[in-house]
C-alpha cells in the first residue's frame, strides 16, 4: 500500500474507534444514566468522570508524542524507547491515582463508596501499558491501537447496560464499569505490543533522561491547552450563573466534536512528518502544504455547517430550548477552522524538534485567554466567551505559522487554500439563500454532497500526500 493509502487508512481506522468511544459514552452517560440516577448522583458521576478524563489527559504529560518522534527520527531503537514510555507514563498514574485517593477520601462519606471510587480510580495505573501504542504509531500500524479502543468501550457500554438492567441506582458502580474498560483498553494494548516482541526492558534507562526532556514542554502544552480550552466554562458560572453555562457548554461541544479530525489527521501524519524533517526541509514544506489543503477542506466545510445551520443543530443535538446559543456556535464555527489551519504548522514544529516554541505559543495563549474573558465575560456572556475563543484561536494560528516559517522556513499557507476556502464560503452562503426554513434531514445531505462534489473539482480526491515512502525511507 502506498504511504497516502497508509495514511488514509490510519485515519480513518482512528476517526471510526474514536466515533465508536464516544458514542458509546454519550449513549451510557448522557442519554441513560441521566434518566437512571438522581441529580446527586448522576452529578457525583460526571464529577469523577471529569476528573478521570482530566487524569488520562495529563498522564501522557507528551511522552507518547516525543517517544514516536524519537523513533521515527531513528535516534534510539524502538523498544527501549517504548519501555522508557511506558514507565514515565507509570510515575505520572501513580501521582494521578494518589490525587484522586486524596479527593476521594475528603470528599466523599462511607467506606463502601471510598473503595468503589478508589476501585474505579485504579485504571489510572494502567495507562502506562497504554504507552505500547507508541510501538504500533510510529510504524502507521493504527489497527491495533482502534482495536483496543473499541474493545475497552464495549466493555464499558456492555458493563454499564447491565448495571442499568439490575437497576443500579448510585454512581460509584457505573464509575467502576468506566474504570474496567479503561484498563482492558491499556492491558489488551501491551499484551499485543509484547507478543509482537516490542517489550525489552534492555536500554530503556538510556533514553528516559531524553525522553523526559523532550515531553516536557509537551505535557505543559497540553496542560495549557486544557486551560484555556476550560476556562470559560469555569468563568462563566461565578459571572453569569448556569444556563450561560449551559447553553455555552451545548455550542462548545458541537465545535470539540468536529476538532476530532484535525487532531487524529495529524496524529497519523506525525511520524511523517519527522521522517520528512529528517530528509529535508523541503520534503516537509510539501506534506504541510499538503495537509493544510486537506484539512482547510475539512475545516471550512464544517464551519460552514456549524454557522449555517447553527440552530437546527442545536435544537437536533440538545433540544428547543438551545437554538439561543446559535450565536455563540458561529462564533466558535469561526475559531474551529482556525484550529484545523494550525494543527499542520504546530505539529510540524513539534515533529522537527521545537516544542519549546509550541509551549511558549500555547502559554502565552493562556494569558490572553483568560484576559480576554475578564474583559468580556460578563457583560456579553456566552457570546463573549466563544469570541474570546475565536481571537485566542487567530493568535495561535498566526503565531504558529510565523514560529513555523522562521524556524525552518516552511508554511503551509499557499494559494492552494484558496479553493477550499471559496468552498467553505459558498457552501454557507447556499446554506443562508436556500436552507431557511426546510428541514435539517433535507439540507444536511444536499450541503454534504456539495461538499463532495466541490472536492473533486478541486481534485482533492483520490487522496494523494505529494511524498512518497522511498523519498523518506
Amino acid at each position: 500500500m502506498s504511504l497516502s493509502g497508509r495514511v488514509r487508512q490510519g485515519a480513518f481506522l482512528q476517526l471510526g474507534a474514536r466515533l465508536f468511544s464516544a458514542g458509546a459514552t454519550f449513549v451510557l452517560t448522557a442519554v441513560v444514566l441521566a434518566r437512571v440516577l438522581s441529580k446527586a448522583e448522576y452529578g457525583l458521576f460526571s464529577f469523577y468522570l471529569t476528573m478521570f478524563l482530566i487524569a488520562v489527559a495529563l498522564i501522557d504529560f507528551g511522552a507518547n508524542r516525543a517517544a514516536i518522534r524519537i523513533i521515527a527520527a531513528k535516534e534510539a531503537p524502538r523498544e527501549p524507547v517504548l519501555c522508557a514510555a511506558i514507565a514515565f507514563k507509570a510515575c505520572c498514574g501513580a501521582a494521578a491515582f494518589l490525587v484522586i485517593c486524596a479527593v476521594i477520601f475528603l470528599a466523599e462519606q462511607g467506606l463502601v463508596p471510598r473503595l468503589l471510587l478508589a476501585l474505579a480510580a485504579l485504571h489510572t495505573l494502567t495507562h502506562a501499558c497504554g504507552g505500547a501504542s507508541v510501538a504500533f504509531e510510529a510504524d502507521l500500524d493504527f489497527r491495533v491501537p482502534a482495536l483496543s479502543l473499541v474493545f475497552g468501550y464495549t466493555l464499558f457500554l456492555a458493563a454499564g447496560l447491565a448495571l442499568v438492567f439490575l437497576d443500579v441506582r448510585s454512581a460509584p458502580p457505573y464509575l467502576l464499569a468506566w474504570g474496567a474498560g479503561s484498563a482492558c483498553q491499556n492491558l489488551l494494548l501491551f499484551a499485543l505490543a509484547a507478543r509482537r516482541g516490542l517489550i525489552a526492558r534492555r536500554g530503556a534507562g538510556a533514553v528516559l533522561g531524553k525522553l523526559a526532556r523532550e515531553a516536557f514542554p509537551l505535557g505543559v502544552s497540553a496542560a495549557a491547552v486544557s486551560v484555556y480550552f476550560y476556562a470559560d466554562v469555569i468563568m462563566l458560572r461565578p459571572l453569569r450563573g448556569e444556563a450561560d453555562v449551559a447553553d455555552y457548554r451545548a455550542a462548545s461541544s458541537l465545535m470539540s466534536f468536529g476538532l476530532m479530525v484535525p487532531v487524529l489527521f495529524c496524529q497519523v501524519l506525525f511520524p511523517i512528518y519527522v521522517r520528512c524533517h529528517n530528509r529535508s526541509a523541503l520534503l516537509l514544506g510539501a506534506i504541510v502544504r499538503r495537509s493544510t489543503f486537506y484539512l482547510a477542506l475539512f475545516g471550512s466545510t464544517g464551519a460552514a455547517l456549524l454557522i449555517g445551520l447553527a440552530p437546527d443543530l442545536l435544537a437536533l443535538v440538545f433540544g428547543e430550548p438551545y437554538r439561543g446559543a446559535a450565536s455563540s456556535l458561529r462564533l466558535l464555527g469561526a475559531a474551529m477552522l482556525l484550529v484545523f489551519l494550525t494543527f499542520p504548522h504546530t505539529t510540524a514544529l513539534i515533529a522537527a524538534g521545537r516544542a519549546a516554541v509550541f509551549t511558549r505559543i500555547t502559554l502565552a495563549s493562556v494569558v490572553l485567554n483568560i484576559g480576554l474573558n475578564l474583559l468580556v465575560l460578563r457583560r456579553f456572556g456566552p457570546e463573549g466567551a466563544a469570541a474570546t475563543t475565536l481571537a485566542t484561536e487567530a493568535f495561535v494560528l498566526g503565531a504558529g505559522v510565523l514560529s513555523l516559517r522562521r524556524a525552518l522556513g516552511v508554511t503551509g499557507v499557499s494559494r492552494e487554500l484558496f479553493g477550499p476556502l471559496l468552498l467553505g464560503g459558498a457552501l454557507f452562503l447556499g446554506l443562508v439563500l436556500f436552507g431557511a426554513g426546510r428541514p435539517l434531514f433535507v439540507t444536511l445531505p444536499v450541503a454534504l454532497a456539495a461538499a463532495g462534489l466541490g472536492a473533486l473539482l478541486l481534485r482533492a480526491l483520490p487522496f494523494r500526500l505529494g511524498v512518497e515512502e522511498e523519498e523518506i525511507a
